[in-house]
């Protein structure tokens, strides 16, 4: 599983230093139009993909928490986490 931190938005700007809020705007973009419905679907085929080729890591995620719990209010943060339980718990 790619790091969040690792994601360059599409653009022409060839830049390899992307910051935090490019990284938040580029996955703002891409997802901006997903229902939550669709959100979970594409995040369990990321999941499973990464389950499958081994590039799968429990400590990615806890990455991927830290950095977007500061955007989130409590009951979507509770709901991510309990996510990410779920996720780690799934073989």
């Amino acid at each position: 599983m790619r790091s969040i931190r690792d994601f360059k938005p599409q653009n022409d700007k060839n830049t390899d230093d992307v910051s935090s809020r490019d990284v938040a705007d580029g996955l703002y973009a891409k997802y901006s139009g997903y229902s939550e419905s669709e959100l979970m679907s594409e995040l369990m085929r990321a999941v499973s993909s990464a389950q499958s080729d081994g590039s799968f890591s429990p400590d990615r995620l806890d990455e991927f928490v830290g950095f977007v719990a500061p955007n989130l209010d409590e009951r979507s943060l509770e709901k991510l986490r309990s996510l990410v339980e779920t996720i780690k718990n799934t073989k």
